[in-house]
Order: structure tokens, then sequence, then C-alpha cells
């Protein structure tokens, strides 16, 4: 099985360096284009099942990316977007560099400190291998290509779920682009990255 994960298209708050979150904000006209365009890259791709989070910019983003196909987007509230608590909202430019809450959370989540209110990322990791241990591990044998559409820090949760200690390593250590695709092959219930976007935004 080969999983195709990425993270949605940019929002308006993507674009004012704004920390998300949980907070439900619609992908932009730019991260339109973006999921269109990454659907056009993936058009080969006869997807047998698609996952999203069931947030709004995750499930457009999985609708452009499949527009034209008939696949079931089947949403799960274990791929929603790391809490950010009382920092949600807030600008990255109003934090100092040094206590910018997603500076620690890429380069060294095990170090990660989350705002009042937010999410450890030791529990997003837990739903994070969740996840894969329910929904994708035992269709292994079942289906061929898989979408997975999430967020940023879910993104590298799920790095962390499926590599353990070599996820860092593996994934980098800067938040990746919006719809930047990382392929991912699942045999035996052992993944191994045939590509890690290792495109990076420039805001974190």
């Amino acid at each position: 099985m080969k999983l195709y994960l990425l993270r949605h298209g940019r929002t308006l708050w993507n674009e004012e360096g704004r920390l998300q979150g949980r907070t439900d904000v619609p992908l932009s006209e730019e991260g339109r284009r973006s999921a269109l365009a990454a659907g056009a890259a993936l058009g080969n791709v006869s997807f047998d099942a698609a996952f999203s989070s069931p947030l709004q910019r995750a499930r457009e983003t999985a609708e452009l990316i499949l527009q034209g196909k008939n696949v079931l987007i089947q949403t799960d509230a274990r791929l929603i977007e790391l809490s950010f608590g009382a920092a949600e909202g807030m600008r990255l430019c109003d934090f100092q560099e040094e206590q910018r809450p997603t500076r620690t959370l890429f380069a060294a989540p095990e170090c990660y400190v989350p705002p009042t209110g937010g999410e450890s990322y030791e529990a997003l990791v837990r739903r994070c291998r969740s996840f894969l241990d329910k929904r994708i591990v035992p269709e292994e044998t079942r289906w061929t290509h898989v979408l997975v559409v999430a967020h940023g820090a879910a993104v590298r949760g799920l790095f962390s779920a499926m590599f353990g200690a070599e996820s860092g390593r593996i994934y980098g250590g800067r938040v990746q682009k919006n719809c930047a695709v990382n392929v991912i092959d699942c045999t035996g219930g052992v993944f191994l990255a045939e590509r890690v976007a290792k495109e990076f935004c420039e805001d974190v």
C-alpha cells in the first residue's frame, strides 16, 4: 500500500502567519489552486480510499484533489490539527523568534511545550498511531493507493507515529509547504518513506 500524505492548501491565516490549530478556516484562492495542482500531479493515481481531517481546509483540499474521481472521502477526527489553545489566532511575528510554538514543534517536538490549553505532542502522536493502526494497516492488502489530507503538525505527528525515533531525520526540521505530497509505503505494518516533501515554508 502507498499513502499519499499531505498538508491542506493555504488559507488566509497561513498567508497572515497565524496559528490555526483547531480553528476552522477555509482555503484561500491560492489554496484552492494549489489543491487543484496537486490533484493534477496525482491524476494518474487510482485511489482506493481517502481520509481527511474534519476541518474544512483539509476536506476541501481532498475534494479538489479527487475532483472527477469516484472516491469517498472519510473524515477522521484523529487527523485534526494540533490544538494551540490560547495561542490560536495569534501571529507568529508577535512571538519572539525563540518562543514561537512552531519552532520547537517541528525542530525538536520532544521538547515542545503547548500553549495554555493546547494539546501535547505526545497526545498528537498517540492519536496518529491509532489512526494508522485502526484505519490503514488492517487494509494494506486490500488497498493500493490511499490519500490522507491533514495539517502541518498532524503530518509531523504521523511521521513520528510511523518512524519513531528516526522520524526527525526522515522528516526534517521545518513545516512542509501546503499541498506538498509525501509518499509512504506500508508493507507488513512497516512504513518506508519513498518520497518526503522537503520543501519548506519560510514562516515557522
